[in-house]
């Protein structure tokens, strides 16, 4: 029996995720493989299915795979891989799979942690959530309004929330691969979040990515001139309406290199990564978004690279590609090894 590699620009590939979905349940990642931008490996017994895109000599793998999680799996992908003259690569795999990855011959690298909500214990009352309510509480008596659209979404909808995106990116490129991009195609497999203005104009909204009782706050975009703490009531309703809805979890995403290199069992690289989220701001914002999420998250879930030892620099200017577009990493930042080995660690 062959092998099943359908490439993203065969309209059996949703189809394929969704029945995996069905099947086996999804993660907080899944539906990102609705974006069209990557490539899906089934294994032989089509009981597993890896979310992956190429670059170069690199198969870069989305989360773990849909279905079974099991080393037969990874080392069946692991043999396809081989066989295009590549090598596989695991981008935010779960705590729960890294030892599936150690017995294959997989080094690990912290990438840091998902913000999660744990929705039954979530509450704004109380001394903690004072300034989250009085922000909250504020713009609703300024008539601001919150509402979630379930699809299908009508197209003057859909334009209303192109405008906002739109002017959210101000010019700039969408990112891709492991964050979500405005596409009409996309958004409309998603319930919508929106906020709204007295005038009923919408000045902020989230796509809500639903697997089982997990909820993803994914996509989010505003508008410029929105009033101070717009996002925090956003952000506070979706919440409470998934809550009511009976969700368990709502996934607010990963908080990059957030609590990497303080173990002491932590890698070379993750004690320099430590250094970078302690100084790079210039480069991404670390703390301001581990910041903004703690204000939300009562729960926090590691996420790890899965690379082949000895690949891990190539592995990470693959991912920056990727991730941020085709600026190499290297070009930013000087990540290599006489660099780390004299790094003082605090």
């Amino acid at each position: 029996m062959k092998h099943t590699c359908i490439q993203h620009k065969d309209k059996n590939t949703i189809q394929l995720i969704q029945e995996f979905i069905q099947t086996y349940g999804g993660s907080s990642q899944t539906h990102l493989g609705f974006l069209g931008d990557k490539d899906i490996f089934v294994t032989k017994n089509k009981k597993a299915a890896f979310l992956y895109r190429k670059n170069k000599d690199k198969f870069v793998v989305l989360g773990d795979a849909l279905g079974e999680n099991s080393i037969e799996a990874l080392l069946e992908f692991e043999q396809y891989a081989r066989s295009m003259k590549c090598v596989p690569c695991f981008y935010q795999i779960n705590e729960n799979m890294k030892e599936v990855y150690i017995k294959a011959g997989y080094s690990l690298f912290k990438l840091g942690e998902e913000a999660v909500v744990e929705l039954e214990q979530y509450e704004i009352t109380g001394k903690k959530g004072a300034k989250l309510r009085t922000k909250r509480n504020r713009l609703i008596r300024q008539g601001f309004e919150f509402e979630v659209s379930m699809p299908e979404h009508d197209e003057y909808f859909l334009e209303n929330l192109k405008k906002v995106s739109d002017e959210w990116l101000n010019g700039r490129e969408e990112l891709s691969f492991s964050v979500s991009s405005f596409h009409y195609d996309y958004v409309s497999n998603f319930p919508v979040a929106s906020l709204k203005n007295s005038d009923g104009e919408i000045i902020a909204f989230a796509t809500l990515a639903i697997e089982g009782d997990i909820i993803s706050i994914d996509l989010m975009r505003h508008k410029r001139d929105m009033p101070y703490g717009a996002m925090d009531m956003l952000f506070i309703s979706i919440l409470f309406w998934a809550k009511e809805k009976g969700f368990v979890k709502c996934s607010l995403g990963m908080a990059p290199l957030a609590n990497v290199g303080i173990d002491s069992n932590a890698t070379l690289y993750e004690k320099s990564a430590k250094l970078v989220f302690k100084y790079g701001n210039s480069i991404y914002n670390f703390k301001g978004l581990l910041t903004y999420k703690s204000k939300f998250a009562n729960c926090w879930e590691p996420k790890y690279l899965a690379y082949k030892p000895y690949t891990f620099i190539m592995v990470v200017n693959t991912l920056y590609k990727i991730v941020h577009g085709k600026k190499s990493f290297d070009s930013i930042i000087k990540f290599k090894k006489p660099v780390l080995k004299k790094a003082k660690i605090s």
